[in-house]
């Protein structure tokens, strides 16, 4: 799934701006599970060599503030496993810059939830494949589906706002209505998802993820209802557009969104292979700069073009491509 923005942050052009409106920051590539869909191929011992140093982060951090951008959002890998990870939240958000968190949930100890609510973090976004440990257990492996519930217990007791993810696979795709039951039961004010995306580790296990492409409209309609039954109480944010149809309109609108990598380059969507810039070595405004000259690339929309033809180039999303 491409990374979406808050509901907060307007989509607008990014012309007549300084600086992007929302920075997905991917701070580690390391994570305690090894999920079958991860796009990141995240895992144990999958930390980049090169990751931001404590020090380097903490001077990207005061670039965004000094920069204006008003909201980041914290993802990995993992987030909470970074030793740093506190002292990066109470730098973000002293700031004044809205932060998220995107986690697995397996790290929300009630003392985490109170310094999350104690240092102003807007959000926390856990991720919920599934609405039984069975579908749960069997997407995120070595993750505990009741470690994930008692975490968000934990971020409600807290006051934290909580979001919940789904990413549909073969075999949770029907649960979808119970999942998002689930998610309002558990104290959510959103819920998200999508398509299964052929790329990370779901290029190696497509064969035992992947919905049939004949099921999405029931998953789709069901999401409708749901979004009608909870209106007022929970958004329901589904992502039907298809990977081309929303790159083929990215092209001419994109998003005033920053992909950072944990080494600090820049991409210009997740769904794309393509590195902007360098913010370890260059500047926020040069970055934003680079970022929307790299959108008019005849690179860029060639790429587009043979996903057309061939949607397996996907899988090279991780070869990236300096434009």
């Amino acid at each position: 799934m491409t990374a979406q923005a808050p509901e907060s942050a307007p989509q607008t052009g990014t012309e007549d701006l300084g600086a992007p409106l929302y920075v997905a920051w991917q701070i580690t590539n390391e994570c305690n599970l090894a999920c079958l869909h991860c796009i990141e191929e995240s895992g144990p011992g999958k930390a980049f060599k090169d990751e931001l140093t404590t020090e380097e982060a903490y001077r990207l951090i005061d670039q965004l503030a000094q920069g204006e951008v008003p909201y980041v959002s914290f993802s990995g890998g993992e987030p909470m496993v970074r030793p740093d990870f506190f002292g990066m939240v109470e730098r973000i958000t002293r700031g004044g810059v809205g932060l998220k968190i995107e986690t697995n949930g397996h790290y929300l100890t009630a003392d985490n939830c109170r310094r999350l609510k104690d240092l102003g973090v807007k959000a926390v976004q856990v991720s919920l494949d599934g609405a039984s440990p069975a579908s749960f257990n069997k997407m995120r492996v070595h993750g505990r589906f009741e470690s994930a519930l008692e975490g968000i217990g934990r971020l409600r007791e807290a006051g934290v706002p909580i979001e919940i993810n789904f990413v549909p696979a073969k075999f949770n795709i029907r649960e979808i209505g119970a999942a998002v039951d689930l998610a309002y039961r558990l104290g959510a004010y959103s819920f998200y998802t999508g398509k299964l995306m052929y790329t990370g580790n779901a290029v190696r296990t497509w064969g035992i993820t992947a919905p049939d492409e004949a099921e999405y409209p029931a998953y789709f309609a069901a999401l409708k209802e749901k979004a009608k039954e909870y209106e007022g109480r929970m958004r329901v944010y589904y992502h039907e557009m298809g990977l081309l149809e929303e790159l083929r309109y990215r092209l001419k609108n994109p998003a005033a969104l920053f992909i950072v990598l944990p080494n600090g380059k820049v991409k210009l969507i997740n769904a794309l292979p393509f590195i902007c810039g360098d913010l370890r070595r260059q500047s926020l405004g040069q970055v934003w700069q680079s970022f929307q000259l790299a959108w008019k690339s005849p690179r860029v929309s060639a790429f587009i073009d043979e996903l057309a033809a061939d949607p397996s180039i996907l899988s090279r999303l991780h070869r990236w491509e300096e434009v």
